[in-house]
């Protein structure tokens, strides 16, 4: 009876263990290069870009196999009805006989235009240009991570002033409440702070709202559960000495960094590569072409007979002398019995080989030479054209991040200035309020004016943030936060 109840308490304990990692799991907090990271490794559209330089891999090997000589294989078993030439007698035959045949070849190229080495070449230069594109993708999808986290993080901070705001105003409420119960304030006062309070109330209730949207466009994008995404939290980055932020870097330092090294620039540059290449391949359609080809080779043919039995000496005359005409005799060995030849013998005794060269030189193909070249010639000039028109993309995006940056400088700068004097404000507010010397209806003008003003600075300050990391971004440096 003891014994069976050890399973049961294994199992039991075992079932608790696992839901404790799994909630530990759900409810781990997340640094901005582990979201990155796990959004990078779960995005579908990464996922199939890997999947795809497998096939890439596979030209690539494809490619180099064409260096390799051909070798097959080949054995045929067959009847022939009616009067035909036997492969194997060189007879000729009328009834129906069997033919068996069995062989093995080979075929190499020796010269082709080096058409094998520029494919190869090609090969390899789209397998590049897929990985160039996957790293841009994997850019895409980091910067994606990091708008979420920090709409996140603005959202968090954005219910935290909501708080306190509640808080504040139902501590005003208690206060005003026990004046009008002393006869102190007029019941409008009271009236008019509840009201707030449940304006107030109602902020925060859009504030959790904002937090949890927030969460689920962040865990959305990570590819999290939507039990993963009630239950997660970040890790914020330290973004308090915000306001001793140093100078811009040159614009054109982070352009030379961009323009060189970014993968979309990088891939462009593939492409262009990839069609010098195939303007290549189809000149070498116009130069000769030499191969060579190998065969070895038996066969068996029910045709072939051999006598089987003693043979009989017959005498044949096959003339007379000139003077006394004495016939001139021969003999020769008669077989009265045959028997077709043992597979195995014909195979062995009709081996043959050949061994071939072939020399192909185009003279007139419709111009199809021609043609192909001028193809490739388009192509190539298309091919440089999207890469400059990715390098003035780029190029813009860099100038326009930088200006934005500049701006959320200045803007940000401008909101602690609006901040620091409504707070002031309020301050003062709150203070003849509670003395009695300003009518509800001003304080929560100023209450209202100065909650204004915090969320302007708290979206000016995460802006800035989210500007400045892409500008460190496209410098070369990384996507983070705590930059500052």
């Amino acid at each position: 009876m003891m014994a069976s109840k050890r399973p049961l308490r294994f199992t039991t304990a075992l079932f608790f263990t696992t839901l404790a990692l799994t909630c530990v799991a759900q409810t781990s907090s997340w640094t901005l290069d582990r979201a990155i990271t796990h959004a990078q490794q779960n995005n579908l559209q990464i996922r199939q870009g890997t999947i795809g330089l497998e096939l890439n891999d596979v030209d690539v090997d494809e490619a180099k196999a064409a260096f390799l000589p051909s070798l097959n294989g080949s054995a045929s078993h067959g009847y022939n009805w009616g009067q035909t030439i036997d492969p194997f007698t060189n007879s000729f035959a009328t009834s129906r006989i069997r033919s068996n045949s069995v062989g093995i070849g080979t075929g190499l190229t020796l010269f082709n235009g080096m058409a094998n080495h520029l494919r190869l070449d090609q090969a390899e230069e789209r397998r590049v240009a897929a990985e160039y594109d996957l790293d841009q993708t994997r850019n895409d999808i980091a910067l994606q991570v990091a708008s979420a986290f920090l709409s996140l993080m603005f959202a968090e901070d954005a219910l935290e002033i909501a708080d306190l705001n509640v808080q504040t105003t139902e501590t005003q409420v208690g206060r005003i409440r026990a004046f009008v119960e002393a006869g102190a304030a007029p019941e409008s006062d009271l009236l008019d702070l509840q009201a707030q309070l449940a304006s107030d109330q109602s902020s925060r209730i859009s504030s959790e709202g904002e937090v949890a949207l927030a969460k689920l466009q962040l865990a959305q994008t990570m590819r999290l559960s939507p039990t993963d995404a009630e239950n997660l939290k970040i890790v914020r980055p330290n973004i308090s000495s915000i306001g001793a932020m140093p100078a811009l870097p040159a614009i054109d330092k982070i352009l030379t960094t961009a323009l060189t090294n970014f993968p979309e620039v990088k891939a462009g540059e593939s492409r262009v590569r990839q069609q010098n290449i195939n303007e290549d391949l189809a000149k070498t359609v116009g130069l000769p072409r030499l191969s060579t080809s190998w065969s070895y080779g038996s066969g068996f043919s029910g045709a072939a007979q051999e006598p089987v039995g003693d043979p009989t000496l017959e005498l044949y005359t096959i003339g007379y002398t000139e003077n006394s005409l004495e016939p001139v005799l021969t003999s020769a060995l008669s077989y009265n019995e045959f028997r077709t030849r043992p597979f195995s013998d014909q195979i062995s005794q009709n081996v043959n080989q050949s061994l071939f060269f072939s020399l192909s030189i185009p003279i007139f193909n419709g111009w199809s030479v021609r043609n192909g070249v001028r193809r490739s010639q388009v192509s190539i000039q298309q091919a440089k054209l999207q890469l400059e028109q990715v390098q003035q993309g780029l190029q813009q995006s860099v100038e326009r991040a930088h200006r934005d940056a500049r701006n959320a400088i200045e803007t940000l700068a401008a909101a602690e200035r609006s901040e620091s004097a409504a707070k002031l404000a309020f301050d003062n507010a709150q203070l003849r309020f509670e003395q009695g010397a300003s009518t509800q209806v001003e304080y929560t003008q100023a209450r209202n004016r100065y909650d204004s003003a915090r969320l302007t600075a708290l979206r000016s300050k995460y802006d800035l943030v989210f500007r400045i990391a892409i500008l460190d971004f496209y410098a070369g440096r990384g996507l983070r936060f705590d930059i500052f």
